[in-house]
């Protein structure tokens, strides 16, 4: 079978850079320093993690972490989560999807969600300031003036508030303090990038402080539309945080709140390749003359940043259109676009009473995104899909913690979530086909999927850590969490059309509304012991356990809930400091077995319409290994790096599809009841792991110089990320030929290649004034990447793959003056 496949890009500059850094770098991350090398240290600084839920110094915390300070944050350029993946070992951040572009779907260690619904948690959880964070539609929101960025790896089930298989990243902002200061900041760049930044720190009274952030941000699009001559995947920010901190001897109080809004006027997708089969002249839609415009509109190297993408097609021609209402007319005007509006706040207090501390962590997150998107990213009307999400969240957890004599500590705690939200996706498939009375009515027009959610969370958990001796120290922990998810669907086939209601089991006969009710409970504990070997080298072992709730598929309303999926592991980890605290390593060896994984499928409902559903497959395992790092060989030099090597697969026979086959009778199969299909097993348990990079590396370099008005600091750093599947399939051995050969090119379009960047920043520190001035570049060695490929669309009947572009080349300056 072939494939019209229209661009393959050269990896060699990405190679050369990875064989010139490889020489001048060592593998392992200095990214966890709160502070740039001092032009006269040579000492390593001391890192402080909370990554247990108390303050403890990370080479003497059992668990594999990396820690991002503001500083490092601030050279490595890390303006949002998808940056962090170039900061610390085995973490993926997805973006570009068919909704809006402001998702982040995270993965730890091949732990991932890359499903947005509602209705499903993610693998990776996101907190802020103690704060979960329940959606992906939050997770690009700007990062800016923060204390530090904590990596977490591995099941995260006792401590934090959701239990989470993947892991998590604890965002931690900068805290008030009693003195006035503050900084200002502005920027300019390429692709007309402007920006300005404010901190304001001020004391209120003895014992209260505040602190006010503000910034604003706006470029033009990295991408130029043809069809509708305007940029595509621009960027519009605006972000605010307040925060309130009072502290005395006995009790602490923090208060803070943020608002964030993000616009752009499209996410850049482009066509990476079509089924000749399905548009040629020969092919099932071949009579509509669109493989012309396809051709043209392929993904080349010569025009990387080329879009063709258009937007919705308006059917006029078909008499139905005119009897809509007028809200849902209106559907077919809007533009490709995209806006995430994110905000909350979060209410941090603690006392100290005698022997034990009470903590009670209160929290309100909302969010509203929505987006347009040309899914096919061609001119011809495949498929437009417009797409909304939104979440209310009340959180509130209290805690207890201290100590039994002198050998145990402990901490304990309830915690309870209440989410509210609802989605929403209208999707125009096949937009060319005419208007025919008998067999297409409501040619052109877009269906509708809706759902409100429901979510809530209660957990109680609670987790001790005994001193065997001196050295040797043994933890145990235990958690029990129960979930309720409801969802109601308002899903049509033809959305504005009555007589198109789709759900499977209407709650009332006549009324398109099909409520879903479902609840679940499970465990996670943690069982370890470490090791003080020397005052410089800790060792540790420990197994976990957590898992991911369950949910609804809200665009199916025929399937049945998915079951939660579980987590289980073992992890070893040897960190040390050598040299007089100038070398430090940090090892960890990981296997993880997973059973009924959540997995992502695509198909086409009879009515024509995409859909996507979320499936138990079965069971699998990821193991690996995590170096990381960081080497001062002389005054004011730092070098830093990380590696993760992993592998993974389902065990054998676990995963297995029910498929349909042409043809009646066959061997192993049942008969479909129409007789001219078969429904057939299909074993997938072959199949690669989704966002599951094998190889990861990182590598760095920062040199600070002292001068007569100053200092001077060059940072270059190289990140490596390698390819990934999003979405592979398997046909089953009855299909006929043509189907197999589909399936096979299917899976090569859905593997996205590995990609490296470089980049660099350069700065130079005035003492005298406090100002700094810096300039920075992002990918300068112009690698042409995708960020995401979605082959699953292709084999679901639609007959294209799309692509997710990588950013372009950047740079710009700044100017920073503190007070």
């Amino acid at each position: 079978m072939s494939i019209t496949n229209g661009r393959r890009v050269s990896r060699s500059l990405h190679r050369s850079a990875l064989g010139l850094l490889a020489c001048t770098a060592l593998t392992a991350p200095a990214y966890a320093q709160d502070a740039a090398p001092q032009s006269g240290a040579t000492q390593l600084d001391e890192i402080v993690v909370t990554a247990r839920r108390t303050e403890e110094n990370l080479q003497s915390t059992p668990v594999a972490v990396t820690a991002v300070g503001a500083e490092a944050l601030e050279r490595n350029q890390v303006a949002d989560v998808t940056d962090l993946q170039r900061t610390a070992p085995s973490l993926s951040v997805a973006t570009g999807a068919p909704s809006a572009s402001g998702f982040a779907f995270v993965a730890i260690r091949g732990q991932g969600n890359l499903q947005a619904l509602v209705s499903n948690d993610p693998a990776v959880a996101i907190y802020v300031d103690g704060v979960y964070i329940p959606r992906p539609s939050q997770g690009l929101t700007d990062l800016l003036d923060l204390q530090r960025v904590e990596v977490l790896r591995g099941p995260q089930g006792t401590l934090f508030g959701r239990n989470t298989v993947g892991g998590a990243l604890n965002i931690i902002s900068a805290d008030p303090t009693g003195e006035f200061g503050g900084m200002i900041r502005v920027e300019a760049g390429s692709y007309d990038q402007m920006g300005a930044s404010l901190v304001l720190n001020t004391p209120i009274t003895e014992r209260l402080s505040g602190r006010f952030v503000a910034s604003t941000r706006e470029r033009d699009g990295y991408g130029k539309s043809i069809p509708l001559g305007r940029d595509v995947w621009d960027q519009s920010s605006t972000f605010f945080r307040g925060k309130l901190k009072y502290e005395d001897d006995r009790a602490r109080v923090v208060l803070s709140g943020d608002y964030n809004k993000i616009e752009d006027n499209g996410q850049f997708t482009a066509l990476l390749a079509y089924a000749p089969q399905v548009f040629g002249p020969t092919g099932s839609f071949g009579p509509f003359g669109l493989a012309p415009i396809l051709d043209a509109s392929l993904h080349r190297d010569g025009s990387f940043y080329t879009s063709y993408a258009t937007g919705y097609f308006k059917p006029v021609n078909n008499p139905n259109f005119a009897t809509l209402p007028a809200e849902v007319r209106a559907l077919y005007d809007k533009p490709l676009g995209n806006q995430v509006e994110a905000y909350g706040f979060g209410l941090d207090a603690s006392i100290d009473i005698g022997p034990v501390t009470l903590k009670s962590i209160t929290g309100y997150r909302f969010s509203d995104s929505d987006g347009v998107i040309d899914t096919d990213g061609t001119p011809a009307p495949i498929l437009t899909t417009w797409a909304g999400y939104s979440s209310e969240q009340w959180s509130q957890e209290f805690q207890i913690s201290g100590a039994f004599g002198e050998r145990f500590n402990y901490i304990a705690g309830v915690y309870y979530s209440d989410e509210t939200g609802a989605e929403f996706s209208r999707s125009q498939n096949f937009g060319f086909l005419p208007y025919n009375a008998a067999t297409r009515p409501y040619a052109g027009l877009a269906g509708q999927n809706y759902a409100d959610v429901t979510n809530t969370s209660l957990g109680v958990f609670g987790q001790g850590y005994y001193q065997l001796t001196d050295t040797l120290r043994m933890a145990a922990g235990l958690r029990w969490t129960w979930d309720s998810r409801d969802t109601v669907l308002y899903n049509y086939s033809t959305w504005g059309v009555p007589g198109t209601c789709s759900v499977a089991k209407p709650d009332v006969a006549g009324v398109c509304a099909q409520t879903q009710e479902v609840e679940f409970d499970y465990p996670a504990w943690t069982l370890g012991l470490d090791w003080q070997m020397t005052p410089d080298v800790f060792a540790y072992i420990q197994t976990r356990g957590a898992s991911k709730s369950g949910g609804w598929n809200t665009r199916a309303g025929s399937l049945p809930a998915f079951e939660p999926e579980n987590v289980r592991d073992v992890e070893g980890g040897l960190k040390a400091t050598w040299f007089d605290r100038r070398l430090r390593t940090n090892l960890a060896v990981f296997h993880t077995w997973q059973s009924d994984v959540q997995r992502q499928a695509a198909a086409l409902t009879p009515a024509g319409a995409s859909t996507q559903y979320v499936v138990n497959a079965g069971d699998a395992r990821v193991y690996g290994v995590e170096l990381e790092g960081a080497y001062r060989p002389w005054a004011g030099m730092e070098l830093a790096g990380n590696i993760s090597l992993m592998d993974g697969e389902y065990e054998s026979g676990t995963f297995v599809e029910q498929q349909s086959v042409p043809g009646a009778n066959l061997p192993g199969c049942v008969t479909a009841p129409s007789g001219t299909s078969s429904i057939c097993p299909v074993d997938r348990s072959g199949e690669e792991l989704p966002q599951l990079p094998k190889l990861q590396f990182s590598v760095g370099a920062t040199q600070v110089l002292p001068t007569t008005f100053g200092s001077v600091t060059l940072h270059m750093g190289y990140a490596y990320l390698g390819e990934q599947y999003y979405g592979p399939v398997t046909a089953s051995p009855l299909q006929p030929a043509v189907t197999q050969a589909l399936y096979a090119e299917t899976n090569k379009l859905n593997r996205t290649p590995g990609y490296g960047l470089l980049n660099a920043r350069f700065s130079m520190q005035f003492d005298a004034q406090d100002v700094e001035f810096a300039i920075y570049g992002k990918n300068i060695l112009g690698e042409q990447y995708n960020v995401r490929q979605l082959s699953d669309l292709y084999s679901s009947g639609l007959g294209f793959a799309t692509s997710f572009i990588g950013e372009p080349t950047t740079y710009g300056a700044s100017l920073t003056k503190r007070f």
